[in-house]
């Protein structure tokens, strides 16, 4: 069988139809595919069984000598096109947003915590930040605090879907298990970030609606939650020499510049 239209464009895969019903996500590195597929396998196992607004999971199987991803097809624009260049438009997704976390993060997963543990070997792992700059953060991040919450923490407009069905929530490949505090200075910070995806919408090329967009996120989230401010900015830090690893080129170096601003606060 070969694969359908194309159905969405990340850094790590693409998705295409599959059959009638089901989606397919194919890794652009076939060296790491397998590798990739098999981490994703097993949160989209331990997701299949929350009762989660997520597509179903349907298995693995191998494609063009890819390890792939089966999933159940979800239709419908992404919550990201859907935002319009409107203050009412841009509140309210951003409430949506926030209510969407707050949803994920009332889900306790009988798991040992993983997010600090990732988080601090992935920066360790960084060549570009100094000796002496990781065992800064190495100390922040000991004095975070610790829960058995699920995290997506990869959590933004472009993987949430409108489905006629309402909101699903895509892409959990990150899925860690750790503070939600952590799970929301990780969007905040992706909210903010200057790296925009190809044909990005005026919502992400107009910096005083992503501002506004990212104000009324976490305003909701406090509001919904009674969290202080200060408890997810407290992981600004660790959340940004974490997002070092995932960039390149001047990418790469504009998150170094921010982090050491931080770390210099």
């Amino acid at each position: 069988m070969r694969h359908g239209d194309l159905l969405g464009m990340g850094n790590t895969a693409n998705v295409y139809q599959w059959g009638n019903t089901e989606a397919i996500k194919i890794f652009h590195d076939q060296e790491r595919s397998r590798y990739e597929a098999s981490k994703e396998a097993k949160n989209a196992e331990i997701i299949n069984n929350l009762n989660l607004r997520a597509p179903r999971f349907c298995g693995t199987l191998e494609y063009e000598g890819k390890q792939c991803l089966l999933y159940e097809r979800i239709n419908g624009p992404t919550m990201l096109m859907q935002i319009a260049p409107t203050i009412s438009s841009i509140s309210y997704y951003a409430k949506q947003l926030a209510q969407l976390q707050v949803e994920i993060h009332q889900v306790k997963v009988g798991i040992q915590p993983n997010l600090k543990t990732e988080l601090s070997s992935k920066i360790l792992s960084q060549e570009i930040i100094s000796e002496g700059e990781k065992q800064v953060i190495k100390e922040i991040l000991e004095h975070l605090p610790e829960s058995n919450t699920l995290c997506h923490y990869d959590f933004h407009p472009g993987n949430i879907i409108l489905s006629s069905e309402g909101p699903i929530i895509i892409d959990w490949l990150n899925a860690l298990v750790g503070h939600e505090t952590a799970d929301v200075a990780r969007t905040s910070m992706m909210l903010q970030s200057n790296t925009l995806p190809p044909n990005a919408p005026e919502i992400l090329t107009r910096r005083e609606l992503r501002e506004l967009f990212h104000e009324e996120y976490v305003k909701e989230y406090v509001m919904l939650t009674g969290k202080e401010y200060e408890e997810i900015t407290n992981w600004t830090a660790p959340t940004l020499a974490y997002r070092i690893g995932e960039m390149n080129g001047s990418n790469q170096i504009e998150v170094l510049a921010k982090l050491r601003m931080v770390l210099k606060r």
